[in-house]
């Protein structure tokens, strides 16, 4: 499969992939999940390695082992399941950052041909103009509200069709639904909408063509950026992730000049 030898890309790896496939998008607790099933359903073939699927820690190897199989099998078809974290926490109160799985085209074009596929072109018309809003908006967040009202602003496709807001509001829920946008808590009793990180993984090339210095890309982890913190040192100014650096340390450092970064505070910034 996918141009390996049979031997090299067992049942069980086609299960992973299949697994991701079908869902597109993934929790890392979903993925943990199916992986443990997966190795259940296999631990009586010969070729299965012996394992404690009750611990977590063998769990997560066997995760980066079916990761690591998978992308090498789907590299000829210019598929790539990447991994990846909300920018934002979505719960605030969450320990750490949601961790998601995403099976993204290899290039920009197959990635918006991806997307023009599974929905109209005015539906993608919009989602387009409000990752722009976001882009834009100093917070990265909006109202919900304000951005289906955004639909007033399409019409500009082949046919020439805008979403009205009936429309619209159900496209969010779709969009939500499907990993592209997200709901993040902004006072104790709401909600406002973000970038959810399968854009920000699908997209990705889309976004640093089209917003240019307005999206960064991490000095951790090299992927882009919206929400994050930014280095302090002049001269320095490199910008992260929060879920690249916020991982418990009492002093995270800048991986570029080492100075200690500030995660709370004026030195916390949404760039």
């Amino acid at each position: 499969m996918f141009g390996q030898r049979k031997d090299d890309f067992q049942d069980w790896n086609r299960a992973f992939v299949q697994m991701i496939m079908a869902k597109g998008f993934m929790t890392g607790q979903d993925v943990y999940r199916g992986v443990k099933e997966i190795c259940n359903a296999y631990q009586a073939h010969k070729n299965f390695p012996k394992i404690d699927t009750n611990s977590p820690e063998v769990m997560a190897e066997m995760i980066d082992i079916f990761m690591e199989k998978a992308n090498l099998a789907l590299e000829p078809i210019q598929l790539q399941i990447n991994k990846t974290q909300e920018e934002m926490k979505a719960v605030s109160d969450n320990p750490g950052y949601t961790q998601f799985y995403v099976m993204a085209p290899t290039f920009e074009n197959e990635a918006i041909a991806k997307l023009q596929r599974n929905y109209g072109e005015p539906e993608l018309e919009w989602l387009k103009l409000v990752a722009g809003h976001l882009v834009d908006s100093e917070d990265k967040v909006e109202t919900q509200n304000n951005l289906i009202n955004l639909c007033r602003d399409g019409g500009n496709n082949t046919q020439k069709k805008k979403l009205n807001v009936t429309e619209a509001d159900k496209a969010m829920t779709m969009f939500i639904e499907d990993g592209y946008l997200m709901k993040v808590r902004a006072t104790k009793k709401g909600y406002k909408m973000a970038i959810g990180p399968r854009f920000m993984v699908e997209m990705e090339g889309w976004l640093k063509d089209t917003y240019g210095d307005d999206i960064w890309q991490c000095g951790s982890c090299d992927r882009v950026g919206m929400v994050g913190t930014q280095c302090t040192k002049k001269g320095c100014e490199t910008k992260f992730h929060l879920y690249c650096v916020d991982r418990g340390n009492k002093d995270p450092k800048c991986t570029r000049c080492k100075t200690v970064l500030k995660l709370e505070g004026v030195a916390s910034k949404r760039q």
